[in-house]
C-alpha cells in the first residue's frame, strides 16, 4: 500500500495499511521511528532537544499525524510518503493524487545542493538521480559513492586488539595461562598473548563490507556495479555479520574523520535492516528531513551563491546579545540572551541585513483587497517582535521575513512593509514580508532565475 500525505495531516487509523492498524503494530512503528530519530544527526542538526521522536504524532488507535518532516517511511512493506505543504497549489488543496515521489526527490536534491546546514556528503548529487527509483535508492547511491571515494583515496588500516594463542610471544603474555593450561596440555609452544596489529581486516571495513552486501540486491544496476567494485577492494576483509551496536565500538582519529560519515550512515542502514521490524522479509526504512531547516538552509545557501563577491552571508549568526550586560546588586554579569539570526548579510556597500526564514503558509498578497487584515491574520506577532528586536539591537532600519510560495505560484510584484516607529520615530524599522519561490518544477533553472531576481531586488542589485 502506498500513502501520500502532506505535512501536518491527520491519517485516520482506517486509512492506514492493515499491517499498521493494530496497537501493537503502531507501538512497533513508534519504536522503529525512535531508532531513526536517534540517528538523524547523520544528516542534520535540527536543534530539537526532545529525546522522543518527532517524525510522526501518535494518537493511539485513532491514527497518525504527520509533522514538519518530509520524506519516506517504509514499514512492514507499506510506504508512507510525506510531502511539503507548499506542494499544494493553495492552502485549501488536499488532493494528493498527483503527488509523485520522484518530484519530491528532485526538489530535495535541489534544496540540499545549497543547504549548508545539512551535514551530508553530497557528491555531484544531481547526476545520481538518473538510475534511482525511490528515495532510499538515492541515499544508497550517495553512500556507496562516498565509500568508493574514501577507498580510492586510500585503504583504511587501524590497530586491532587481539587476544589469542600464538607461537611467538608478543604484547602482554599471560604467564598464568601458560603454567596452568598450556604445560599440562602439552602445548609448550603456544603462548596466550594480548597485542595490537595494524590491520586492513578491521571492524570498520567489516561493517562497510557487510553493509554493502546487504544493499546489493536492493538497489539499481548502476549501484550494484559500484558495490561490486567496493567489494573487490575489500576482498581480504572477513565476512562478518555486523549490527548497529558494532558501529559504536569504532573510534576514529582526526586523520580518518572522512570515515565518520560512512560509519554513521552504515549504522543507519543497519538499523533500517533490523530484523525486529521486518515482517516476512519486507523492507523497513525511514528517510525524513525537517522542512524548516531545508527552507532556511536552501535560501541561505542560494543567497550565498547569488551574492558571492558582493556580500558575506552567514547562517545562524550569533555574535550579539539582546542584553549587553546584566546588573545585579552592583555587579556586572555580562551579556545575556544571545541573538541567533537565520540569515545575516554583511553587504560590502550597503551594510547589515537581517533575514529570518519562516516556513509557514500565508495567503497571496497580490489581488487581496484587505492587506491590513491579511497581515494581521497571517503574520505572527512573535515573528514581528523578534525581527524588530534584531533591528533595534543592531541599529538597522530594514529587516525581512521570508516565506515560501506555493507550487506553481508566480512571484508577487509587490510585498507589504510593516513600519514601526515606536522605538525611534526618526528612524523607523521596516519589516518586509517577502514570499520566495521554493518548489522546483521541470524547469529548474527558471525557478533559480526567479529566486535570484527576488534576492537581488532585496539589495537593489542589477540582475
Amino acid at each position: 500500500m502506498l500513502l501520500n500525505y502532506f505535512e501536518e495531516s491527520i491519517i485516520k487509523n482506517s486509512k492506514l495499511p492493515v499491517e499498521w492498524q493494530s496497537q501493537s503494530s503502531l507501538d512497533e512503528l513508534q519504536a522503529f521511528l525512535q531508532l531513526n530519530w536517534e540517528q538523524r544527526t547523520v544528516f542534520y542538526d535540527d536543534g530539537e532537544l526532545k529525546s522522543r521522536q518527532q517524525f510522526l504524532g501518535f494518537v493511539g488507535q485513532k491514527g497518525l499525524r504527520t509533522q514538519n518532516y518530509i520524506g519516506t517511511i517504509v514499514f512492514k512493506g507499506q510506504q508512507l510518503n510525506i510531502f511539503p505543504k507548499v506542494f499544494r497549489t493553495d492552502r485549501g488543496d488536499y488532493d494528493t493524487d498527483a503527488l509523485d515521489i520522484n518530484h519530491l526527490m528532485r526538489n530535495l536534491v535541489c534544496w540540499l545542493e545549497y543547504c549548508s546546514k545539512i551535514d551530508y556528503p553530497y557528491i555531484n548529487i544531481t547526476s545520481e538521480l538518473n538510475d534511482t527509483n525511490n528515495l532510499r535508492d538515492l541515499f544508497v547511491a550517495l553512500y556507496i559513492r562516498y565509500v568508493k571515494g574514501a577507498l580510492d583515496r586510500g585503504l583504511f588500516y587501524r590497530y586491532e586488539d587481539k587476544d589469542e594463542d600464538i607461537s611467538t610471544i608478543k604484547g602482554k603474555f599471560d604467564i598464568k595461562d601458560y603454567f596452568t593450561r598450556k604445560i599440562p596440555a602439552g602445548q609448550t609452544d603456544k603462548f596466550h598473548c594480548t597485542f595490537s596489529e595494524f590491520e586492513f581486516d578491521n571492524t570498520l571495513n567489516r561493517i562497510i563490507k557487510y553493509t554493502c552486501k546487504s544493499l546489493i540486491n536492493e538497489t539499481s544496476k548502476e549501484n550494484q556495479k559500484l558495490i561490486r567494485h567496493i567489494l573487490s577492494k575489500l576482498n581480504d576483509v572477513s565476512d562478518v555479520r555486523c549490527t548497529p551496536n558494532d558501529c559504536d565500538t569504532v573510534r576514529l582519529s582526526r586523520l580518518n574523520k572522512n570515515y565518520s560519515v560512512i560509519l554513521s550512515m552504515s549504522k543507519m542502514f543497519l538499523l533500517n535492516k533490523t530484523s525486529t521490524y521486518n515482517m516476512d522479509n519486507s523492507e523497513a526504512f525511514c528517510f525524513l528531513f525537517p522542512t524548516e531547516i531545508l527552507f532556511e538552509g536552501f535560501i541561505g545557501g542560494f543567497m550565498q551563491s547569488v551574492l558571492e563577491g558582493k556580500a558575506k552571508v552567514k547562517l545562524q549568526a550569533s555574535d550579539m546579545s539582546v542584553f549587553s550586560d546584566v546588573l545585579f546588586a552592583g555587579k556586572s554579569f555580562g551579556k545575556s540572551h544571545r541573538m541567533k539570526h537565520d540569515i545575516l548579510v554583511e553587504h560590502l556597500q550597503k551594510g547589515i541585513f537581517i533575514l529570518d526564514t519562516k516556513y509557514k503558509e500565508i495567503e497571496r498578497f497580490e489581488g487581496n483587497d484587505d492587506i491590513l487584515t491579511l497581515v494581521n491574520k497571517e503574520v505572527s506577532s512573535g515573528d514581528i517582535y523578534q525581527v524588530i528586536t534584531y533591528a533595534h539591537t543592531r541599529g538597522i532600519s530594514d529587516v525581512y521575513l521570508l516565506y515560501p510560495l506555493y507550487r506553481y505560484e508566480d512571484i508577487e510584484p509587490d510585498a507589504p512593509v510593516g513600519v514601526n516607529t515606536s522605538v525611534n520615530s526618526d528612524q523607523p524599522i521596516n519589516v518586509h514580508l517577502l514570499r520566495l519561490p521554493f518548489v522546483f518544477e521541470d524547469d529548474v533553472e527558471n525557478t533559480k532565475s526567479k529566486l535570484a531576481k527576488v534576492i537581488n531586488d532585496i539589495f537593489d542589485l542589477k540582475y
